[in-house]
């Protein structure tokens, strides 16, 4: 998971609801799941080195299959640019369009070969039972895909912006778990008579503007208080009725988008309820508790553990100069899956005094299997909430549910990343919320 002065948005463009708009152009789709070569892999596939991205599977009726790959191949340059790895394939494929041509050079059993092929752009959601509209907003310098869903029909409904966790990734991608909850939240919601509306990260899927990973906190921020402000304004959403959805670290930007664009109600799930530096102590606990180490070694693991976050989140300390000062530290070092500074931002949001000034109902909910976070705090955000504005808030745990809601049946099975089959019940519930409210 895991203020700034908040540029404009970019006009609504009015559009038939029934179609798609391509004011971004529609990014190209290679059609096949790569990885890095290891040495098992290159020496089974009879190579002198692990530079290049592996096909693992070639999708049916994509690019790849299109134009003859196979799974074994190994993709070495892209127009003349060596491919260092998968990262750096991505990285380059991001530079083309749907219906560009580009040449491939790979190896097939070891030898070289090359195909000039065309890029089919991706695929876009379509549905009998709603409208898609693929529209933009555009945050500062970026300009980011929007996907919004609408009940058939005209009339003025009732919306939900929905904002996913933490992390470099496409909203308009079916194979991430994450998505697809999101996507589930999306659809059914729309099936119950709300407007959605997802707003990509900036230089993921077909937005423009700096890297995903260069950005920090505040400019995802104010990319959904864009998108809030977009919602809004459209001609088929009511205004005055409308909710923020937001998952793991979309919980904490949820009352900050609030703070200052109001709206009806707030869903949070999985989420921070007090500062990030006690948040990240009491996870680290939690799990090493989970993990059944010595009762010595977890002490341990906790003195390196305060040294390290106090020196990020508090002193504002690059990993690298902790590590110089403190050694001992090292041992619980881990990668983030953002630049740091996007973490030391958000340990400097008042996460318990955005929650006692929220206005809006609030539903919190928390699954019984969230190794990532506590029903704690979950509780305590309920509780705040009422506390200064009574009756507003409910908390609700929910049965066999993980972070990413998929249906476990214990933290430490979650943690082995074991289960596939979504958990409907946050969803569910949250629907029957949001009616009774709006």
């Amino acid at each position: 998971m895991k203020r700034n002065i908040f540029l404009s948005v970019l006009a609504v463009l009015l559009m038939q609801t029934s179609s798609f708009s391509q004011d971004l152009p529609r990014s190209a789709s290679f059609g096949a799941a790569v990885s890095d070569l290891n040495d098992s892999s290159r020496a089974a596939l009879r190579l002198s080195s692990l530079s290049g991205s592996l096909i693992n599977k070639v999708i049916a009726g994509g690019s790849a299959e299109k134009a003859g790959f196979r799974a074994n191949d190994v993709l070495i340059s892209i127009d003349g640019t060596n491919i260092e790895n998968t990262t750096h394939f991505l990285t380059l494929l991001k530079k083309y369009h749907g219906d560009d041509k580009v040449k491939i050079a790979f190896y097939r059993e070891a030898k070289r070969s090359a195909v000039t092929m065309l890029l089919l752009p991706r695929q876009m959601e379509t549905s009998d039972a709603y409208d898609i509209v693929y529209s933009s907003v555009v945050s500062g310098s970026n300009q980011l895909r929007t996907i919004i869903t609408k009940p058939k029909g005209g009339g003025i409904h009732p919306a939900v912006l929905l904002i996913s966790g933490v992390g470099c990734y496409s909203i308009d991608n079916p194979f991430s778990t994450e998505i697809r909850s999101i996507k589930m939240w999306s659809d059914s919601l729309t099936r119950n008579g709300f407007v959605t509306m997802r707003v990509e990260k900036t230089g993921m899927g077909d937005s423009k503007g700096m890297p995903c990973n260069e950005s920090d906190f505040t400019t995802e921020t104010q990319a959904f208080l864009a998108g809030l402000k977009q919602l809004k304004s459209l001609p088929y959403v009511d205004k005055k009725d409308v909710f923020i959805a937001g998952f793991s670290i979309g919980g904490v930007i949820a009352p900050l988008l609030a703070e200052r664009e109001p709206v009806k109600g707030i869903i949070v799930y999985g989420t921070a309820g007090k500062n990030w530096l006690e948040y990240e102590l009491d996870n680290s606990l939690r799990q090493q508790l989970m993990a059944d180490k010595p009762a010595d070694s977890v002490d341990l693991y906790m003195r390196a553990e305060y040294i390290r976050l106090y020196g990020l989140f508090v002193e504002k300390k690059t990993p690298e100069q902790i590590m110089k000062e403190h050694p001992e530290s090292t041992v619980s070092f881990y990668p983030y899956p953002m630049r740091i500074e996007y973490f030391q931002q958000v340990a400097d949001v008042n996460i318990c005094g955005l929650w006692m000034n929220t206005k809006a109902k609030v539903l919190a909910l928390h699954g019984s299997s969230d190794f990532v976070s506590s029903a704690a705090e979950h509780k305590q955000i309920a509780e705040t909430v009422n506390h200064y504005n009574p009756g507003n808030a409910t908390y609700i745990e929910i049965a066999d549910s993980d972070h990413w809601s998929l249906f476990t049946e214990s933290e430490i099975i979650s943690a082995r990343h074991e289960r596939t089959q979504l958990n409907p019940a946050p969803l569910l519930i949250s629907i029957e919320w949001l009616k009774a409210n709006s």
